[in-house]
């Protein structure tokens, strides 16, 4: 069921939980369930970090240290300039 936060609709299957980990934890968290999920195939773009920030609901920086945490379980490639792809 979608809901509307921030003027657009946000999935409640892929909301952020709030709880003491901080941000980048969690958002790094529901990305890595999506990845198992099977959302993104080897080699498919992520969306950007500005699409991912809007859809969580955190600043940029965040999406950021979330990638980075991802990347270096290995299960993405951050490519600069280019974007962030699944492994």
């Amino acid at each position: 069921m979608a809901r509307w936060r921030g003027g657009s609709a946000v999935h409640d299957d892929h909301d952020v939980p709030r709880g003491p980990e901080r941000p980048s934890e969690t958002v790094a968290t529901s990305l890595r369930q999506r990845i198992a999920a099977g959302e993104w195939a080897s080699g498919d773009a992520l969306p950007t970090v500005t699409v991912l920030s809007a859809h969580y609901g955190v600043a940029r920086a965040t999406v950021v240290r979330a990638l980075r945490m991802l990347e270096a379980d290995g299960l993405v490639r951050i490519v600069p300039r280019w974007g962030t792809f699944r492994v």
